[in-house]
């Protein structure tokens, strides 16, 4: 599962997002809920990848009455909720981490940060969708089996793409999206959170 993700990104990165993000959206409410930095939370509003350029999407699909966040990247392809979103609306979720908790014996659950060692931003698989009475695209984020080395703190983990396989995840019908998400990166490293 991905629960939370953040956004620490250098200020000139986020400055060239934001611009190509006004040149496509003039409406001042949706500029205004997005949210650029810091700690990303479901029903976020924030800027997403899409083979188009950057769009501002909410976090999570709604179920009746629920949101959806993330979808199991074994079987998204056959999921009527994510199919034709996978086929026709993939995108990337642009961060610097993610975080998990893991479940204490005693006390409350430990919080870790997920980042790609010696890299400032980290590319999250996911797809999108467009709902009613929603201004903006809904996305959610794939996940994966946790592997080994992370299995003490969460089972799953989201579908982590380097930079060419980022690429290739935008473009068209003709994409190995098994093989993407199967051979994501797993070279990942984590810190604890110090909570206040």
């Amino acid at each position: 599962m991905c629960g939370r993700f953040v956004m620490q990104i250098d200020k000139k990165i986020l400055d060239e997002i934001m611009d190509k993000v006004q040149k496509k959206v003039t409406d001042q409410a949706t500029l205004m809920s997005l949210k650029m930095e810091g700690e990303i939370f479901p029903t976020n509003v924030v800027p997403i990848k899409t083979a188009d350029g950057y769009a501002p999407m909410k976090w999570g699909f709604e179920m009746s009455g629920r949101s959806v966040i993330n979808a199991r990247s074994e079987t998204a392809l056959e999921k009527p909720m994510f199919r034709t979103a996978m086929l026709e609306r993939r995108c990337l979720i642009v961060a610097s981490g993610y975080y998990e908790w893991k479940s204490e014996p005693t006390g409350p659950k430990s919080k870790y940060e997920f980042s790609v060692p010696g890299q400032s931003l980290m590319y999250l698989a996911g797809c999108y969708r467009t709902e009613k009475d929603l201004a903006v695209p809904a996305f959610v984020i794939l996940t994966r089996d946790a592997i080994p080395a992370f299995e003490a703190i969460h089972n799953r983990m989201p579908v982590v793409l380097d930079q060419a396989d980022a690429d290739e995840w935008l473009q068209g019908s003709d994409v190995d999206l098994t093989g993407l998400m199967t051979h994501s990166l797993t070279k990942l490293s984590y810190t604890p959170v110090v909570q206040s």
